[in-house]
């Protein structure tokens, strides 16, 4: 029973992790709280893969975006 639960908790963390692949950044969340974006939704890639309407909106959630 423990290597099952040893198991499925490592599983669970390598989840976790492979979620924001670490680049999620307080600080960018904080300079950008109480910003209103534009609406206009290029579309942008985050540096952790996932797709964002704009750059604003990311780093919004802390997400820094490549120019």
């Amino acid at each position: 029973m423990k290597n099952i639960f040893n198991l499925a908790f490592g599983i669970l963390l390598l989840t976790l992790g492979s979620c924001d692949k670490g680049c999620y950044n307080p600080s960018i969340e904080k300079a950008n709280e109480g910003v209103v974006c534009p609406t206009d939704c290029p579309g942008v890639i985050g540096c952790d893969g996932n797709s964002y309407c704009n750059e604003c909106e990311a780093n919004k959630l802390g997400v820094a975006v490549d120019n």
